[in-house]
C-alpha cells in the first residue's frame, strides 16, 4: 500500500485539487532518461474558473 506524502489534514484543506496534479491539455511527458535537458515554464496564474 502506498503512503501519503501529506496528512490527512493538509489534503483536507485543499479546495481545488486539480491545479495540483499536472497533466494539463496538450501537456507532452517524456521519458527522463531521453532526454538531455529539463526546464519547465512557471506562471503565477492559476488556471481553474472562479464562479
Amino acid at each position: 500500500m502506498r503512503t501519503l506524502a501529506l496528512s490527512d489534514e493538509i489534503l483536507l484543506r485543499v479546495q481545488q485539487p486539480a491545479r495540483y496534479i499536472g497533466g494539463e491539455i496538450n501537456s507532452v511527458i517524456k521519458d527522463p532518461k531521453q532526454v538531455d535537458l529539463r526546464f519547465a515554464f512557471c506562471f503565477p496564474d492559476v488556471y481553474e474558473k472562479n464562479e
